[in-house]
């Protein structure tokens, strides 16, 4: 019993701490762009173009992530979940119940995404 919710504790705390990294990796490389370029207009210097352009690039909201994008990744997700349940039934009929129930959730998700794809560009 106490070894599960280990195992469990030690998967979503290593997921976790991977994206927890990788945003304080990129804040990082955005705060020293912008040290860098307040340094430079300290001096008096132009910033250079190519960071100016790296810092627009960086700017959050400056591309909307696309709603068929994650819609259909999150649909893949929850079919490849659904898949592995019915695999798994073959071994164990309550992972089949459990895995195909987890799938349901991404599915959903996916679905809703891609259904605000077409709905928002028929709109616009």
């Amino acid at each position: 019993m106490v070894g599960d919710v280990l195992q469990t504790l030690i998967i979503f705390g290593f997921i976790a701490a991977i994206v927890l990294g990788s945003q304080s990796f990129e804040a990082r490389k955005r705060a020293r762009v912008h040290e860098t370029i307040e340094l430079a207009m300290r001096q008096g210097q132009p910033a250079p173009s190519e960071l100016v352009d790296l810092v627009a690039r960086q700017t959050p909201g400056s591309k909307p992530p696309s709603d068929l994008r994650w819609g259909l990744i999150a649909l893949s997700a929850g079919i490849g979940l659904g898949i592995f349940g019915q695999v798994m039934g073959a071994i164990d009929t309550e992972a089949r119940t459990a895995l195909t129930g987890v799938a349901a959730i991404p599915s959903c998700i996916g679905i809703a995404g891609i259904l605000l794809h077409v709905l928002g560009r028929k709109s616009s």
